[in-house]
């Protein structure tokens, strides 16, 4: 089974639309890239890869989404990272990899 890791990025720009309130030029540009974002991870699950989420990466979708949208879509989010079988959250304790070293 493939395996990829996910940016917190790309997964709040697939959950939230962009707003009206930017410029048509930025607007348009988000709207393309919230499609593509979605698009990405639908294919990743059509063709059943394992999508790998680094703890910290929940930790700052939850926070970007509570800001952004609230707390209940940050919470409900979170739940879904945790059930959906082709997501696995992970630590450095949970699989003995260094996911970051400090200079």
């Amino acid at each position: 089974m493939e395996e990829v890791v996910l940016d917190s990025s790309v997964i709040v720009k697939a959950v939230l639309k962009p707003g009206r309130w930017l410029s048509k030029e930025v607007y348009e540009r988000e709207v393309e890239t919230h499609a593509k974002a979605k698009t990405l991870i639908r294919l990743l699950d059509k063709h059943d890869v394992r999508i790998l989420v680094p703890y910290p990466v929940v930790v700052e979708v939850a926070a970007v989404l509570a800001r952004l949208a609230g707390r209940e879509l940050a919470e409900r989010m979170v739940e879904s990272l945790r059930a959906a079988r082709q997501y696995t959250i992970y630590t450095r304790r949970s699989t003995g990899i260094k996911l970051w070293r400090w200079p």
